[in-house]
């Protein structure tokens, strides 16, 4: 996985995510859902990327995906596969919409400060 994590790191990722995709999995709900979301966020704080949650998302994907009894439930679990990985990817594009809103308000910052007398110096 990436990031710049160590292993240990990446493998709690993947036993966090994989009971939390199963039981969105099994029950669509929005309890379920929330866990998703919450996912996302812990891994925002934690500063992992995006590419962490995708790679586990994968794996767990992969381990389940045999389960399937026939080709409509194969159909069925991808489909909550996407549904689940959206839900927990919308922290990081919360994260994203709040930097492009700092990034906006930066340089009126930066003329604002400008525009102020510098410490020291006489106006």
């Amino acid at each position: 996985m990436t990031g710049g994590h160590g292993g240990d790191s990446a493998e709690r990722l993947q036993r966090d995510y994989r009971p939390a995709f199963l039981r969105y999995l099994s029950r669509r709900d929005e309890p379920a859902r929330h866990a998703g979301y919450l996912l996302g966020r812990t891994a925002v704080e934690q500063g992992r990327g995006m590419l962490d949650l995708v790679a586990a998302h994968h794996l767990t994907l992969v381990e389940v995906l045999p389960d399937a009894k026939d080709a409509d439930e194969v159909l069925a679990m991808s489909t909550a596969a996407s549904e689940f990985l959206t839900e927990v990817l919308s922290s990081f594009a919360m994260a994203a919409a709040a930097v492009a809103a700092h990034q906006e308000e930066l340089p009126q910052a930066q003329e604002q400060h400008a525009d102020l007398p510098r410490q020291g110096q006489r106006s």
